[in-house]
């Protein structure tokens, strides 16, 4: 049975990958930030609990015990809804956690086979679950690559916090200050990632599907 793979993505609504790796970089967390059409998307890959072939949580995934021990590892960046409760405060739209459990051959699986879910978070806490496959097909087709393995964060021009100084994430916010107000009067024309978060946050109040207006 191969190595599973435990990957989280946090879809955030801002633009500058640079100053997201930057926040990410003043908080220790090691992470990659990738530039996407849809927002800068946070990206960390876990080591996980290996178990014997037939065991349930191959199928199921590692259970609460097994998640909890991942999370006090040690390094910060393991512990994914700190970290999206983390960058869910920087914004009213807050973010979305993408987490993945893939891997190969798995149990009675031939090939790749696993588990992707997603949920918001706003203002520091968890929200709603949104329908990773609904999510997924509504975004810059490269997070869903991402998300599934598919490419790594460094073939996408990924900025890995840890290797972001201070004086580069003073620069980046100086940088994001001049070009917002420069760019003041182009908003209509740039994708709006903050339309997307209000879209599917109706669509979890059965108020809007995505795709529909």
């Amino acid at each position: 049975m191969s190595p599973k793979i435990k990957r989280y993505a946090i879809l955030t609504p801002f633009e500058q990958a640079d100053v997201v790796a930057g926040i990410a970089a003043l908080q220790k967390l090691d992470v990659d930030v990738v530039p996407t059409k849809s927002g800068a998307l946070v990206v960390r890959e876990l080591a996980i609990p290996q178990y014997d072939e037939w065991d349930i949580r191959n199928i199921l995934g590692p259970d609460e015990s097994d998640l909890e021990e991942l999370a006090d590892s040690g390094d910060p960046a393991d512990n994914a809804p700190a970290v999206a409760a983390l960058f869910s405060r920087l914004s009213d739209f807050g973010v979305v956690l993408i987490d993945v459990d893939l891997g190969e051959d798995v149990g009675i699986e031939s090939g790749v086979s696993g588990l992707v879910r997603a949920r918001r978070y706003l203002k520091g806490a968890p929200a709603d679950e949104i329908s990773a496959g609904l999510l997924l097909n509504a975004l810059d087709p490269v997070i869903e690559r991402v998300v599934l393995g598919q490419i790594a964060p460094s073939e996408l021009k990924a900025v890995h916090a840890k290797d972001v100084t201070p004086g580069q994430v003073a620069q980046s916010l100086r940088s994001h200050e001049e070009e917002s107000a420069s760019d003041s009067g182009e908003v209509a024309d740039k994708p709006n990632k903050r339309g997307l978060f209000g879209k599917f946050r109706r669509h979890d109040s059965g108020e809007e599907t995505p795709g529909k207006e």
